[in-house]
């Protein structure tokens, strides 16, 4: 047997003998049938012209998980993903979006716009997508997962041009983690922040560790990484983790508008101001970075953690 822990055993049975059919099937029908955190347009293939790149830099790759919109000045990136729910994130959604902000940091864009399509912003890591791989060889693939966080949030943090987020709905883990990492956050009325770490059974990650104090001060920031405390869009404006908040009903023209704006901006003036805003933390964030990875790769690493994933997802399949 192995060894197998009490309470646990027949869900690791049962993720082993179906390759978590059983689990990912309960998880995508409850998300489908409580939450429609995507809209309608989820559903249909989109325009050729939205999956494609109109410069000849991208336009020969197709990707799946984002939408990439090359406009006048900008690269505005969303997440759509296929791979997973609810706009979380994988390994591939993370090489996608790297791979955007890549083409965007050696074009004319002179800012990347990130944000979603539908409903949510973004649910974090795909926890369905890390247990599957985390039942077999769970050191080798607790360190892949580990590296692909790494280099996501590398590149966020040597992103050398503005990176400008509209949250247009809920933004929970590293989807709440990356922010501080961007230059300016807006957000819709209806969004909201949320990091439980403890509930999930990690540590932070995002460099959060390392951000949220200093954003919004130790006490706050404690508040969210360990008792996972929910900010609504003004709360969260209030305690520096975003720039403002507007209406939902104007979220994208209020967006677009201050969008415009910045655009007009000479490209050498922007990006030198970036660099004397974040010269100061990068190193500190490469660091925080590289601490939390190595966290996460050990508590993966170990059955104490593997349990604590499983837990949690026993108890979201048990609410629905």
């Amino acid at each position: 047997n192995k060894g197998k822990r009490p309470g646990t055993s027949t869900f690791m049975e049962a993720l082993t003998a179906n390759g978590t059919s059983a689990i990912q099937t309960s998880v995508t029908g409850m998300t489908a049938s409580k939450r429609r955190f995507v809209d309608e347009r989820r559903d249909q293939p989109f325009d050729k012209r939205l999956r494609f790149s109109v410069r000849q830099t991208e336009s020969a790759y197709r990707y799946r998980d984002i939408v990439v919109r090359k406009q006048d000045g900008f690269t505005r990136i969303l997440l759509s993903t296929k791979s997973s729910e609810n706009n979380s994130l994988n390994p591939e959604v993370m090489r996608e979006v790297q791979s955007a902000l890549n083409t965007a940091a050696a074009d004319d864009s002179k800012l990347v716009l990130l944000s979603a399509v539908g409903s949510v912003f973004c649910c974090g890591l795909d926890f369905i997508y890390f247990i599957r791989r985390l039942t077999d060889e769970r050191k080798r693939e607790s360190t892949k997962m580990a590296e692909a966080i790494r280099n996501f949030v590398n590149t966020f943090i040597q992103f050398k041009k503005p990176i400008i987020v509209a949250v247009n709905g809920p933004a929970i883990g590293l989807g709440a983690s990356i922010l501080p990492l961007c230059d300016v956050v807006w957000a819709n009325e209806k969004a909201w922040f949320q990091t439980p770490y403890t509930t999930f059974g990690q540590t932070p990650d995002g460099c959060s560790s390392l951000t949220f104090p200093r954003i919004m001060g130790l006490a706050s920031a404690n508040e969210m990484l360990f008792s996972g405390r929910k900010l609504t869009a003004q709360e969260a404006c209030a305690k520096g983790l975003v720039s403002q908040v507007f209406w939902p009903g104007t979220f994208t023209q209020e967006v677009m508008v201050r969008i415009q704006e910045l655009v007009t901006c000479n490209s050498v003036v922007v990006e030198e101001t970036k660099a004397l805003v974040r010269s100061v933390m990068r190193s500190d964030l490469e660091q925080a970075n590289d601490k939390e990875c190595e966290a996460l790769k050990k508590i993966w690493g170990s059955a104490q953690g593997m349990d604590s994933m499983l837990k949690y997802l026993q108890k979201k399949i048990d609410e629905f």
